[in-house]
């Protein structure tokens, strides 16, 4: 009987700091929502936004205030990597109306790792990304 409650003290004691200890994990300091919806992915000096729809993908470059970047002022480069598929595959990017588009063929995978490089003001900066095809 004296173990039960020396346990449950000793639980009661640690419930509050669990409780607390997972609060705010979810969100990234000084991000608010993204504009487009879909989470967002930061280097030191943008933000990413990408929006995975069917056949492909959108790439949205934003300052860290939110705003659209001009596309002229950024360069991506980027390759795919499929499940079962030893070598990645180089991923191509044309300029769209306020963001950059790539078609790319899910080849029947459930989810695939996009490694992206993206270049502003002469910076290159690196992210990856795990992207689930679209139906």
């Amino acid at each position: 009987m004296k173990k039960l409650v020396v346990s449950l003290g000793i639980l009661i004691l640690s419930l509050p700091g669990t409780v607390f200890a997972h609060e705010g994990h979810d969100k990234t300091p000084g991000v608010g929502s993204a504009p487009h919806g879909v989470g967002i992915k930061g280097t030191e000096q943008l933000y990413i936004e990408l929006v995975n729809e069917t056949g492909g993908i959108k790439i949205y470059p934003l300052t860290h205030d939110l705003a659209a970047v001009p596309l002229k002022d950024v360069s991506l480069e980027a390759t795919a990597t499929f499940p079962k598929k030893p070598k990645a595959e180089p991923v191509v990017f044309t300029q769209a109306e306020d963001h950059f588009l790539a078609k790319v063929d899910g080849k029947g995978a459930y989810r695939y790792s996009l490694d992206l490089t993206v270049t502003y003001k002469g910076k290159k900066e690196k992210m990856k990304f795990q992207v689930e095809p679209q139906g």
